[in-house]
């Protein structure tokens, strides 16, 4: 993407893969970000910025956002249509693997930390640790077909459109909204809204049909879950459920303060838990 940091390619599966032009090492671990839903690679700029010395940061599009392929109409009416956002990404996971025989880091937010969670408990191999930011472990599974799912689906249609009509009124809205997030990623947040895919949006489904708690029991790699205390998908019901699962490679930890998006909404205290754990993953 010209004038950002961001080296971008499209791969054999149509994501778009940004790389970040950082100054980390040769032979760095790669460490690869998944966004959540109507978000992109790109607005894990201020990340990258603090990860790009230690690691080789690569943050690819999920389908249906950004500038990877959009779904097609036989992918959005499968029972799963989450499995399609997986499979391309695991042929990412697998062909960065099999460059230099060496397993990645995963982190993801949200959906994002969904499918990182599902590509570490089905790719032991191939990834080495993961970070789950907020993900979609929802108590009781996800709201599917229900009147608040269809409407919270028909909001995030309309906020596409309203980010392709004005994306700098959608900045500042951003801007007032969320006072400390990083400056960085409030324009790549906007141009991600203004370029998800419709089709996809309206359906309304972010989470893989198989239970979380079957993701989480199967993990066998360090996997680090991080949440907040406002508004969050991992509330105390939600940890409660995880300490069921009893998988001891899982920790999870609670940022004081932080809502759904805890690494923007408290970025420092974020990375003094994450940065660190990282490092004594590699």
């Amino acid at each position: 993407m010209t004038g950002t940091p961001w080296i971008t390619s499209t791969d054999a599966s149509g994501l778009a893969v940004h790389t970040w032009d950082g100054d980390a090492p040769s032979g760095s671990p790669r460490l690869v970000l998944l966004h959540g839903l109507t978000d992109s690679g790109p607005a894990w700029e201020d990340a990258a910025r603090r990860w790009g010395s230690a690691c080789q940061v690569i943050a690819p599009d999920a389908l249906g956002h950004g500038r990877s392929r959009r779904f097609t109409p036989e992918e959005l009416a499968s029972p799963d249509p989450m499995q399609s956002a997986y499979d391309a990404l695991r042929a990412l996971v697998a062909r960065l693997v099999d460059e230099d025989a060496t397993p990645v880091l995963v982190a993801g937010h949200s959906m994002g930390g969904g499918l990182a969670a599902a590509l570490a408990a089905r790719m032991p191999d191939a990834v080495l640790a993961a970070v789950l930011e907020d993900p979609v472990w929802f108590a009781g599974g996800p709201e599917v077909g229900t009147p608040r799912s269809r409407k919270a689906a028909q909001d995030r249609v309309a906020e596409a459109r309203r980010a392709r009509s004005d994306l700098d009124a959608l900045v500042a809205e951003g801007r007032t909204r969320n006072p400390s997030w990083p400056q960085s990623e409030l324009r790549p947040w906007a141009q991600a809204k203004a370029d998800g895919d419709d089709d996809f949006l309206a359906v309304g489904r972010a989470v893989l049909d198989e239970p979380w708690e079957q993701i989480a029991a199967a993990l066998q790699v360090p996997t680090l879950v991080v949440t907040g205390t406002e508004s969050v998908i991992i509330d105390q019901t939600v940890r409660a459920a995880i300490e069921e699962v009893g998988n001891p490679r899982i920790e999870v930890a609670v940022i004081d303060g932080a809502d759904h998006c805890v690494r923007r909404s408290r970025g420092d205290a974020f990375h003094a838990v994450v940065d660190p754990w990282l490092a004594s993953h590699v």
